[in-house]
């Protein structure tokens, strides 16, 4: 992808999502800053302006924002299916700080600001697919910090004309999410595989994601930061719902290995479905997904037996 003028850009938050979104504007040209808890990845030394640290340390926030004119704010310490959690530290970690985002911006001349929220901010739903002017219920507490840090984004925008950019994200999968996690229901699945592990699954598999392959996700991203004159919420998804099971079965013929799984009761924090309207994102930013689920987990597997040296019967080795 190329996308036009060389930017200065800051990266809040270099995680599962952070890091393929730093190689795509890399890939790009643009010169980019990044603060996160851990140290520079090896792939990133010398590429980029790496602060370790936290985004509460208004020192290092500082000095990764400072002569920036685009930032994504792409932290979070909880995830949808978070059931029990600190509420008091969890919402100082994420709302609070997220706050301290927009001030460092502010003061720091950033002219726009780019937030990764979540398709759990619209909780349970009855008219699919869902669009950006649907009524928001969170049932998480993940859904309710990120719907919170949206209305502060906006009131920012309104009071202070920092210009937001919401992106609403479905399912985010692919190569260097972890398996070992507790987000991302299909690595967590090929985690099993790999490790033999039983599989975790309510109401028969019948739940409904919206998933979206990772490539896809950091393009999106990189184009909402990227173009001039675009709505504040947009959705980003494949606009297409699989079933859980669905999910396990393409897995499994991919690989060649059974899964087991094992019944549970589903959580007061699951969503029976979830499919996101992207109307809005394909005519603003001419954002349609390019790869597809059977695609996009074939290539996850390929990738981990590039990393493992292990085959699966369904895939080229």
């Amino acid at each position: 992808m190329t996308l036009l003028g060389r930017k200065r850009i800051a990266i809040i938050g270099a995680g599962f999502i952070g890091k393929h979104l730093i190689r795509t504007l890399l890939h790009a040209g643009h010169v980019l800053s990044v603060l996160d808890r851990n140290q520079c990845p090896e792939e990133f030394d010398g590429l980029v302006s790496w602060n370790q640290g936290d985004y509460h340390d208004q020192v290092k926030l500082g000095e990764t924002l400072s002569g920036v004119e685009i930032a994504y704010h792409l932290v979070s310490s909880t995830v949808p299916g978070d059931l029990h959690v600190d509420v008091a530290h969890e919402l100082h970690d994420n709302v609070v700080g997220s706050l301290s985002v927009v001030e460092t911006c502010i003061a720091s001349n950033v002219n726009r600001l780019i937030f990764s929220s979540s398709a759990s901010v619209y909780g349970i739903q009855d008219h699919f697919p869902i669009a950006e002017d649907a009524l928001n219920w969170p049932i998480s507490t993940h859904g309710i910090h990120k719907l919170a840090v949206e209305k502060f984004l906006m009131l920012a925008h309104r009071e202070r004309k920092l210009d937001v950019r919401i992106l609403r994200l479905s399912n985010p999968y692919g190569p260097g999410q972890s398996i070992t996690g507790r987000q991302g229901f299909i690595a967590i699945a090929i985690g099993c595989v790999l490790h033999g592990n039983v599989l975790a699954i309510s109401d028969g598999g019948r739940t409904v994601r919206d998933f979206l392959y990772i490539e896809d996700v950091a393009r999106s991203l990189a184009l909402a930061g990227l173009r001039d004159d675009l709505p504040a919420v947009m959705n980003i998804g494949s606009g297409k719902g699989h079933s859980l099971s669905e999910v396990v079965n393409l897995i499994q013929k991919l690989t060649g290995k059974i899964i087991q799984t094992v019944e549970v009761a589903p959580r007061t924090v699951d969503i029976p479905m979830s499919v996101l309207d992207i109307t809005r994102a394909h005519a603003s930013l001419g954002f349609a997904p390019l790869i597809g689920l059977d695609v996009g987990i074939a290539r996850t597997l390929a990738a981990i037996m590039e990393e493992t040296d292990m085959c699966f019967a369904g895939l080229d080795c």
